[in-house]
């Protein structure tokens, strides 16, 4: 493992460090600053099981999932939320479709960080795991990139 990769490694992992067993959960009501969770993503990829997310500093976003490609922007809240609104393209010829989705960041009363997902409608503590997952830099241009041609976006 690179210098570089176990500092971001170590970095991440004390935000998201594991929650002691007493911890009662997510405190919905104290929710982590924007200015956090943008310093977490911005110019990271999030590596996911079929693509991934590549959240650009400037706040273009660009993501992938199987053969689909989502191109748009992204912001974090002042209430902790992580949104990306893309315009996402699943074949040649075919109209972009528009989604919107957020991922909420609250801490527990140990500062544990947690995340909402809408579509599990659950909370859930980040791992050491997910933190290897967010990487430096995209990971994902040239699979963008081919999909976008291929697409003609």
């Amino acid at each position: 493992m690179s210098v570089f990769k176990k500092i971001c490694v170590l970095a991440f992992a004390s935000i998201i460090a594991a929650a002691p067993a007493s911890a009662a959960g997510p405190d919905k009501k104290n929710g982590v600053s924007g200015e956090t969770i943008a310093k977490l993503y911005a110019g990271k990829t999030w590596i996911w099981s079929k693509g991934g997310t590549y959240w650009a500093p400037d706040g273009s976003f660009q993501a992938i999932w199987e053969d689909s490609v989502g191109l748009g922007k992204w912001y974090a809240t002042s209430k902790g939320n992580l949104c990306y609104e893309a315009l996402w393209y699943h074949g040649k010829d075919e109209p972009g479709k528009q989604r919107k989705e957020c991922f909420r960041h609250v801490a527990d009363s140990q500062g544990q960080l947690w995340k909402y997902s809408d579509k599990d409608k659950s909370w859930y503590k980040p791992t050491r795991e997910f933190a290897e997952r967010i990487k430096p830099g995209n990971k994902i241009s040239s699979r963008v990139r081919k999909l976008r041609k291929r697409y003609g976006v």
